[in-house]
């Protein structure tokens, strides 16, 4: 029974790894070309050159908090393009998002800054105008 304690704490390390896979994934594509989406991310471009792309799934519970306050941001500005992680997979694939929420800025056709999880309509806006980490 010596060997239960290492047991129970590989069972706890291999946990935390699984859990924060999808957020080193993410970051990794920081200051990557941004692959091209078709028509969701093209609109964005003709109007603005620093656009937020938006991945959410409708099953996910926090994405259905934040998603209302992204709508209503994308209906006021040019540069935010929500994208269904679960409509369009392959377009989620490329941008290496494997959770949701998750908010990918692209500034000139570069991954700029990548951030899983919630955010607040201030943090959102400050992400997209460059005054957020």
């Amino acid at each position: 029974m010596q060997f239960l304690p290492y047991l129970i704490a590989s069972l706890v390390l291999a946990y935390a790894a699984l859990q924060l896979y999808p957020y080193f994934k993410l970051k990794a594509s920081r200051g990557k070309a941004a692959p091209s989406l078709g028509k969701p991310l093209d609109a964005a471009s003709e109007k603005s050159a620093k656009k937020l792309i938006y991945f959410m799934a409708p099953q996910c519970g926090m994405c259905r908090n934040i998603t209302p306050i992204v709508d209503e941001l994308a209906q006021q500005r040019n540069d935010i393009v929500r994208i269904d992680a679960s409509e369009s997979p392959e377009i989620a694939k490329e941008f290496n998002v494997m959770g949701t929420p998750a908010f990918v800025l692209v500034n000139a056709g570069v991954i700029e800054k990548v951030k899983l999880g919630g955010m607040s309509r201030k943090k959102i806006l400050e992400m997209i105008d460059g005054q957020g980490r």
